[in-house]
């Protein structure tokens, strides 16, 4: 099994390449998860957890080129980071993940601003969009 504290390293310091934006939320997201999974003892849990986690550094070692040491770079100096969701994951997905995983895609795209009150039909009382 990989070594927990050299992979979660690696990540952020893979993260230093991305765009400062990119940066913040990667380092965020990846300090709960790997706290949250601290606790667990599980192989089963485990084994998935730091095989995605490491797929996940390496996918990103290649779209940076792991590049020299410098720090934020620009989001134009990085055409693209990341890979699209394959559509069967996404399904496999719990309901709160998949709530989680979409109320990030609209903060990264600008549609996190809630709408005024009496145009907000279409969301619970909670804030959440409802499901059709």
């Amino acid at each position: 099994m990989t070594n927990p504290l050299h992979l979660y390293r690696g990540i952020l310091r893979i993260h230093r390449y991305m765009p400062r934006e990119m940066r913040f939320v990667g380092d965020q997201y990846v300090r709960s998860e790997f706290r949250s999974h601290r606790s667990v003892s599980d192989r089963r849990f485990l084994e998935p957890f730091f095989a995605q986690w490491t797929s996940y550094l390496h996918l990103l070692q290649e779209q940076t080129g792991r590049r020299a040491a410098g720090g934020n770079v620009d989001s134009d100096s990085i055409k693209r980071i990341g890979k699209h969701l394959d559509p069967q994951v996404a399904d496999m997905l719990e309901d709160d993940k998949a709530e989680q995983l979409l109320e990030l895609h609209n903060a990264s795209i600008g549609l996190d601003k809630q709408p005024e009150p009496e145009t907000r039909r279409d969301v619970g009382s909670s804030g959440v969009p409802k499901r059709p």
